[in-house]
């Protein structure tokens, strides 16, 4: 057996997901615990006056935008969690770098959508928040999330736009069962 092909797509996306994810969950769990509403102090610095961490609710998304739309943005980011795993086999590539990007991006998004879950029950969706805590002076305060989600889509971008070639291979986990490829 010289090379073992196989109709599988690869499954360590899913991990960097997972992983991504519970960096996110512990994290702001730990931040809510010591900085957040019933904690006496809700910000420490860590690096001077340069980084902080700091307890933020969030209802609307980046820099603080669209603050009232919070149901709109909680069935927004449901439905590209949703996207993202029923086309996943359709976005990864051969490329490892998109391949974490979307793992990246998957494992952001889940953590955020289930902030945004978990606080709908308690304040109502109208008021559904995520926690930002990263406080870098004179930028938008975030979360691993946040940084996830972007980190992923500047690769999954990068790989988009300068790594693609026009004529890369068919992935074998993307034919469907008993249908020849395109050879």
């Amino acid at each position: 057996m010289v090379g073992k092909s196989t109709n599988r797509a690869p499954f360590w996306p899913w991990l960097v997901a997972l992983l991504t994810f519970l960096a996110d969950q512990v994290s702001k769990f730990f931040v809510i615990r010591y900085l957040g509403p019933d904690a006496p102090r809700h910000s420490v610095p860590v690096i001077g006056s340069f980084l902080r961490l700091s307890y933020l609710e969030n209802t609307g998304v980046s820099f603080g935008q669209l603050r009232d739309w919070s149901p709109l943005i909680t069935f927004f980011t449901l439905a590209v969690v949703i996207g993202l795993a029923v086309g996943y086999r359709r976005l990864l590539t051969s490329s490892r770098w998109a391949n974490l990007a979307l793992g990246l991006i998957i494992g952001g998004a889940w953590g955020n959508l289930t902030d945004r879950l978990r606080t709908a029950f308690r304040v109502g969706l109208q008021r559904a928040y995520v926690v930002d805590f990263v406080d870098v002076r004179y930028y938008a305060v975030f979360n691993l999330a946040d940084a996830a989600i972007t980190i992923g889509g500047i690769l999954y971008g990068a790989y988009l736009l300068f790594f693609r070639s026009r004529s890369e291979e068919e992935k074998p986990w993307a034919q469907e069962a008993g249908r020849p490829s395109a050879d």
